[in-house]
């Protein structure tokens, strides 16, 4: 239980919150399927069949039938946003240094897939080298399938340069925008505000400890998604009171990053609006195996 000196500075800080401006309507259309979304998590770490945040791994994920993707963008030396995790390139490709101090052009001489293994032995993309793509290119290549972006840079600029490119492409109703950086959100719901957004990591805490005490509804939230971790420093997030408190700010709300069948039943039986996962493969034929099962009335 919290102390008496917890719970009033949790009310102060909840009365301050609920005085903010809250979220507009935004202009995409959650789905309200009988089950959860489908959402193949971009940086799959050679956990899935492709390598993750790349053209043919987004391609691949929409031929296997997902119905979202999520993917992660970081700002280049010219002001372009590219498909890549980390901040630095060290992790995935065969060279060192930071995205931020490269230009598009230096990116497009490295193969984003040299270190994707899935077994640490095998590198199977070394001699198929996969191209490092912007945002554009994939609103070109993927004209309606929806999107939850991370942005990796805590800059305007990745808030600006992206707020140009869903407007571009006609985007503004398959997209939703989160990142760990409270103020590149706000300048992109300042700048985009008919686009849904995802909480950030204060706003994500303060609801879960307003859901503690049903106390959600003193929040005027100015996002309309949550993407929360199965776990936070250990600490399971996701409750059914969880899940009823969203709804009734009418929030969706997904979980991630869930790749074990057992876990991917636990949270399709709580009734989550979306699931991010690098094995979307087994989250379809669970899924699937359900529908059966319902329509058999087994």
């Amino acid at each position: 239980m919290l102390s008496p000196t917890l719970f009033c500075i949790l009310l102060i800080l909840l009365w301050l919150y609920a005085r903010g401006r809250p979220a507009p309507p935004s202009v995409m259309a959650f789905p309200t399927p009988e089950r959860p979304l489908v959402i193949a998590h971009g940086d799959e770490g050679g956990r899935g069949f492709y390598p993750g945040n790349t053209l043919l791994y987004l391609r691949k994920m929409v031929e296997l039938g997902v119905d979202a993707l999520e993917i992660d963008l970081a700002l280049t030396r010219d002001g372009q946003l590219v498909l890549i995790h980390d901040t630095e390139v060290d992790r995935t490709t065969e060279s060192r240094g930071a995205v931020a101090a490269m230009t598009l052009a230096q990116l497009r001489n490295l193969n984003m897939a040299h270190s994707w293994s899935r077994d640490g032995e095998r590198f199977p993309y070394r001699d198929k080298p996969q191209v490092i793509a912007t945002i554009d290119e994939v609103f070109a290549a993927l004209p309606t399938t929806p999107l939850v972006i991370e942005l990796k840079n805590d800059d305007a600029r990745a808030a600006r340069a992206l707020c140009a490119s869903v407007r571009a492409a006609g985007s503004e109703r398959r997209v939703i925008v989160s990142s760990f950086h409270g103020g590149v959100v706000r300048e992109f719901r300042r700048l985009c505000p008919e686009v849904a957004t995802g909480a950030v990591r204060f706003e994500a805490m303060l609801f879960f400890a307003a859901h503690l005490f049903r106390m959600e509804r003193l929040l005027r939230p100015a996002y309309q998604t949550m993407q929360l971790p199965m776990r936070y420093h250990g600490i399971p997030v996701f409750s059914p009171k969880l899940v009823a408190a969203a709804r009734r700010c009418r929030l969706h709300l997904s979980v991630w990053t869930v790749n074990d069948t057992v876990d991917m039943q636990r949270y399709v039986a709580l009734g989550v609006d979306g699931l991010v996962t690098d094995r979307p493969d087994r989250l379809l034929q669970l899924l699937q195996t359900r529908q059966i099962a319902k329509q058999t009335g087994e």
